[in-house]
């Protein structure tokens, strides 16, 4: 991953946030840089019974969800929102942060089905950036028993005369990124 930003603007004016997070200082931050951005609107929850009020109320098309959220935290909550099939914000955007990003910790979130991890504190350019990649450059879905989100892989490799390693990779539409 590259620390540019992308060159391109995106509109976030139609775009419905929902930011579940405890802490009031981050809700603040998350919703003063997002109207800064052009978003029109920004719902808040405190806690998954609040954010789920929120998505059975709402159109809600970009989730920003804290790891410590109250209860099971916000890994969990991803996790339950992504595995049921009858969820109908199953396949929205996802963004969690958490303070100390630890490989752990973003394998975990990754494999819950969040498209991104932030670290706290949370640059402006960051949080930009990864709205702006995920609009312009969204990774098919994939699904089994365990998991539903994003593909994990960042970019296909290309090999010649190496057999690719999963049958699906044929079909798969990863992102090539800069190194």
């Amino acid at each position: 991953m590259t620390d540019k930003p992308l060159k391109t603007a995106v509109n976030l004016t139609k775009v419905s946030f929902l930011v579940a997070e405890p802490n009031d200082l981050y809700r603040g931050l998350f919703r003063g840089l997002l109207f800064g951005f052009g978003a029109a609107k920004v719902h808040e929850a405190l806690d998954p019974e609040a954010a789920d009020r929120m998505l059975a109320r709402h159109k809600i098309d970009v989730l920003i969800c804290a790891v410590d959220l109250p209860g099971k935290g916000g890994i969990d909550y991803v996790r339950n929102i992504r595995l049921n099939p009858d969820h109908p914000n199953r396949s929205m955007p996802i963004l969690i942060t958490m303070g100390t990003a630890r490989r752990i910790s973003v394998g975990m979130a990754r494999d819950s089905g969040a498209n991104f991890v932030l670290s706290k504190p949370i640059s402006p350019l960051v949080l930009y950036d990864r709205l702006n990649w995920i609009a312009r450059n969204p990774r098919p879905f994939w699904e089994d028993a365990r998991y539903f989100g994003p593909d994990r892989r960042f970019r296909a490799l290309r090999h010649e005369g190496l057999p690719q390693r999963r049958a699906a990779d044929t079909e798969a539409q990863t992102m090539e990124l800069d190194d």
